[in-house]
């Protein structure tokens, strides 16, 4: 028992007789029954060693540097760690298409920062990086008109990064075109190196749509379009698509007022 007065001069009195027990952590000292109690050190849990950040090339190999090690690779940027065999990553790394990981660890996942609008997240499958999700890969800020020749012309080419379509993937391409209104044809097609993926002829029309899908059958080096025709397109190497349109007489116009270009 103890007392004191306070600052009203009201005196107070406090009863140590059974004080409420203390939960002890590390390097904390308490009296608790009358008795002096301090946590131990004695066996702490194990620290993980955090080294010097590395390049991709610097990197040492992964068994030999204690397991647990923990390293940052600013090529990627991304931190790792060692498991013993191999680096694990422990967040979500960072690169282009081109400059990916030629190791593409089961699991892991990548940003692809120049591809869509706003980059596109991929996951290794223990061989190679595997699109997460569909993205656009082109959408049009500003019309394109074509008049004054009756040549094929060259509207739009929008450039597809090497195997980004997968052996499952499809281009989706949706677009609207304002034409001269009259009997003369107007012609739209969209190419990839050789083959016409889609073609469309238009006359007294004011407007019209352009739209088709290329998909790889279960192959990066097979396709079937919306109209049912095939294709042995190689999309394991970059590829332009090409937007192309004729006039029969010159002294009409068209215009591409949108396209927009999706894979998925």
């Amino acid at each position: 028992m103890s007392a004191f007065l306070d600052e009203t001069g009201t005196l107070i009195t406090v009863d140590h007789s059974n004080p409420l027990p203390v939960a002890l952590v590390a390097g904390f000292t308490s009296l608790n029954d009358g008795e002096l109690k301090t946590a131990s050190y004695a066996n702490p849990l194990p620290v993980t060693v955090v080294t010097t950040d590395y390049t991709e090339a610097e990197l040492p190999d992964a068994d030999d540097v204690a397991v647990g090690t923990e390293v940052f690779n600013t090529t990627y940027q991304v931190k790792m760690r060692s498991n013993g065999t191999s680096w694990e990553w422990l967040g979500v790394g960072r690169s282009t298409w081109a400059n990916k990981p030629s190791v593409a660890p089961s699991g892991q996942i990548i940003c692809v920062t120049d591809v869509g609008e706003n980059g596109i997240l991929c996951r290794g499958n223990g061989t190679k990086w595997i699109r997460m999700h569909p993205t656009i890969l082109y959408n049009l800020a500003t019309p394109i008109v074509l008049t004054g020749t009756t040549a094929v012309t060259t509207l739009l080419t929008i450039p597809i990064p090497a195997a980004l379509m997968g052996l499952i993937g499809r281009l989706n391409m949706l677009s609207f075109f304002a034409l001269t209104n009259n009997a003369n044809n107007k012609t739209l097609r969209a190419g990839i190196g050789a083959n016409n993926v889609a073609v469309q002829g238009a006359a007294s029309l004011a407007a019209t749509g352009f739209n088709f899908w290329l998909l790889n059958l279960n192959s990066a080096t097979a396709q079937r379009n919306n109209n049912a025709a095939s294709f042995t397109i190689d999309t394991t190497v970059s590829m332009d698509l090409v937007i192309t349109g004729q006039l029969a007489n010159a002294a009409d116009s068209m215009t591409l007022n949108t396209l927009t270009l999706e894979l998925i």
